[in-house]
């Protein structure tokens, strides 16, 4: 009987540990992940369609961006808050059964810290965010509160099928300007080699801090602000089971250089 207890209570510590390691291991939290639907590049070829809902995204995360169906608008998820910014810049908060054709969420945890002072352009701001980085091929969650000089900002106008390209979706968005306003700036960085899959580079989305305003970003002019990041191991991503999905061809050559047209910033 004492042998069977022994047993057992080494069987409950040794499955303690492996669960302890596979929590953490190196210093980081494997759950330390991004969760996506669909990708940029089928959004770039005008597939604003969907069949995943927002019921469904809000599990994966408390933190993260995206948009609607047939681009109406644009979307920012900030402490578990999900708003629908509309083409005037103001917000509504989403509700459950929306569908989303692409989004990026995360369970926001931040690890890393940095201030930031006077950074008059987006890339001058890209250049003082990456220096950060400590691993460079990997995508990051980014959060940056304080005060902006100045923000040029966009929402897309709701489309009507058949869905143009989002290339030339863009050139008739809406763009707005906000000056001496106190947000967040909520968006992911993505390595080079996920061109195509995620938006590479930079992709932020900014929210007032009432949550009365917001946008995409297209140029900023930083204050001062409190930065927080947090490094992102894990990527998954949802493919939808759409007509519209199955027929695109994502393969495109032109499509990158689309992206970079209709999504701006650095």
């Amino acid at each position: 009987m004492i042998k069977k207890i022994i047993s057992y209570v080494l069987v409950s510590l040794l499955g303690f540990a492996l669960n302890f390691f596979s929590i953490s291991v190196f210093g980081r939290t494997v759950d330390s992940s991004v969760f996506q639907v669909a990708t940029i590049n089928a959004l770039a070829q005008g597939v604003y369609d969907g069949d995943y809902t927002y019921g469904k995204l809000m599990k994966h995360g408390d933190f993260g961006l995206g948009t609607f169906l047939g681009i109406n608008g644009e979307m920012v998820a900030v402490d578990g808050h999900f708003y629908q910014i509309e083409s005037d810049g103001t917000l509504k908060l989403v509700t459950a059964n929306q569908i989303t054709p692409f989004a990026e969420v995360t369970h926001f945890k931040p690890s890393l810290h940095h201030t930031l002072n006077n950074l008059a352009n987006y890339q001058d701001l890209g250049k003082h965010i990456s220096a950060g980085f400590p691993n460079k091929n990997i995508p990051y969650a980014i959060r940056i509160d304080g005060t902006f000089k100045a923000l040029k900002l966009r929402s897309f106008r709701k489309q009507k099928e058949p869905y143009p390209l989002l290339a030339q979706a863009s050139e008739n968005q809406a763009i707005f300007h906000l000056q001496n306003v106190t947000g967040s700036l909520v968006g992911f960085w993505f390595p080079e080699y996920w061109e195509g899959i995620a938006v590479a580079g930079f992709h932020f989305h900014f929210i007032t801090k009432d949550h009365t305003m917001g946008g995409h970003v297209l140029e900023v002019n930083l204050g001062n602000g409190e930065l927080a990041m947090e490094p992102l191991y894990q990527v998954q991503v949802y493919l939808p089971n759409t007509r519209s999905f199955a027929k695109a061809n994502l393969s495109a050559e032109e499509l990158d250089e689309s992206v970079k047209k209709a999504e701006g910033g650095t």
